[in-house]
């Protein structure tokens, strides 16, 4: 039968990156059981339900505990995250769409970005960057759409900024850096009623997060000091070569056109070119992770998709091999395929730390319960990723272990409350002296993996603490990454 005018077939009407945001979840709930949880989802698991952490805003932990209502097993916490990948997809073919683009465009954009590395890692675990993720690809889209002639779209993104900020404060250096390309771009579009109402509305939904690290003293800026004085200049060295290995080398030549992609066609100085610029800048200088400018590339990335076709690029008419290569790398680093403890492995996780990060907790909470000597001896880590471990490794037992952390959140929740207690780390450890014996309980010896770098941690068996626990928590107290 013939189409009359105006019809379309049904697959028309279905977004042409469907294909690529059921097929990447699929694979992510799939392989989402292996290894074991990361040691920020364990944290996660283990935060009572409040509205504000020190460390964090809660809406990740509070999807956490949405899910452990559903299953125990690795693979349920990490349905939001797998969604959260399918949906970056849709948005990803979002973009040529917008900016004017035929499917084919759309759906070269869509597995491009389905199957790059970081959109894999974010959608393998459900970490706070995960849902920052699809926050910046739906904001810096309605931008693409108001640089299109759609300034009613500005509304919307600032309503996204908003709620954004009860996942990760992070989108607002990108609202501030979108601003200043606008600036130079589009300054017209600052000017417009939605632009006015989107950064109301981005004020009201998200003030309250902000004003709660204002009145508790901005402790999220002593988290990120941390992170910095161990691990700065490192991180400096890394923004660029990540910026690359978490979009894809090959990738590289689109998601630069997507830089200089503008509807008002100022060439060099396209929309998210300025906007690039000072985030990068911004990364270098700042108390910042390496991989912060890599969700903006990402957007650049679909952005790019559409002028490497009117150009008639290599790449695009190589556009599928392409991709396809590309997957197949970063599948191989980022979910868990190789075997725990092979050769493989220790080369992946070198590479990709989150692998290593979910890996071997057992064998450690294994140790650490031999050290104890009794079921009447509570513990005491350095870090939230073992204490949640130790916590979720407990949840099937008779007798859970008595867990408690100074670390971040965690120690709101108070001490373990037991006279006898093993400190394990450097930092606890370190106060055996507010007890009033200790003896030496050895080591947390390697397993396959090193998550969170605890191999090595020193154990001690202490007891009475002196003055009683009310006097000694607040030394065990410490905020940073």
């Amino acid at each position: 039968m013939r189409r009359g005018p105006g019809t379309t077939r049904w697959h028309e009407r279905i977004p042409p990156g469907t294909l690529a945001a059921l097929t990447v979840l699929v694979v992510l709930l799939a392989t989402g059981g292996r290894y074991g949880l990361h040691g920020d989802e364990l944290y996660f698991r283990m935060l009572p339900l409040r509205w504000w952490y020190e460390d964090q805003p809660p809406l990740t932990v509070a999807l956490t505990q949405l899910m452990t209502q559903f299953g125990e097993a690795g693979w349920v916490q990490r349905v939001p995250a797998a969604l959260a990948a399918a949906a970056g997809a849709l948005l990803a073919g979002a973009f040529p769409r917008v900016q004017g683009f035929d499917r084919r465009v759309q759906s070269v954009a869509a597995w491009a970005h389905a199957t790059t590395v970081y959109p894999l890692i974010m959608g393998h675990v459900l970490l706070t960057a995960t849902l920052d993720l699809l926050a910046w690809q739906a904001v810096v889209l309605m931008v693409v759409a108001a640089d299109r002639g759609r300034p009613q779209a500005l509304l919307p993104a600032g309503i996204l900024v908003g709620l954004a900020c009860w996942n990760k404060l992070l989108i607002l250096p990108l609202a501030g850096v979108l601003v200043v390309s606008l600036l130079l771009v589009r300054r017209d579009l600052l000017r417009t009623r939605p632009a006015l109402l989107g950064a109301l509305a981005a004020a009201l939904i998200g003030g309250p997060q902000l004003l709660a690290q204002a009145l508790h003293g901005w402790p999220m800026r002593e988290v990120s000091a941390d992170l910095v004085a161990s691990s700065g200049d490192l991180n400096r060295l890394l923004v660029l070569p990540l910026l690359v290995v978490f979009v894809g080398p090959p990738l590289l030549l689109v998601w630069l056109r997507g830089l200089r992609w503008s509807e008002a066609g100022t060439g060099l100085l396209g929309l998210l070119a300025p906007a690039m610029a000072v985030l990068v800048v911004f990364t270098l200088l700042g108390p910042a992770q390496p991989y912060y400018p890599v969700g903006l590339a990402l957007c650049a990335l679909a952005l790019g998709w559409g002028p490497a076709r009117e150009a008639g690029s290599r790449i695009w008419r190589r556009a599928p091999a392409v991709v396809a290569a590309n997957a197949v790398v970063a599948a191989l680093l980022v979910l868990p395929l190789v075997p725990l403890g092979s050769p493989a492995f220790s080369v992946v996780a070198a590479v990709n730390p989150t692998l290593r990060d979910q890996a071997s907790w057992p064998a450690y909470v294994d140790q650490v319960q031999r050290a104890r000597g009794g079921d009447g001896v509570g513990v005491v880590t350095d870090g939230y990723a073992l204490a949640g471990a130790i916590a979720h490794e407990g949840e099937g037992r008779s007798a859970p272990i008595p867990i408690a952390s100074g670390h971040n959140a965690l120690w709101e929740l108070g001490p373990p409350g037991t006279p006898e207690v093993l400190l394990v780390g450097e930092r606890s450890t370190g106060l055996s002296g507010h007890f009033a014996h200790c003896t030496d309980a050895g080591t947390l010896e390697a397993a396959s993996s090193d998550p969170f770098g605890v191999a090595g941690s020193p154990m001690l068996r202490c007891r009475g603490p002196i003055g009683g626990w009310d006097a000694v928590w607040p030394a065990f107290r410490h905020l940073g990454g």
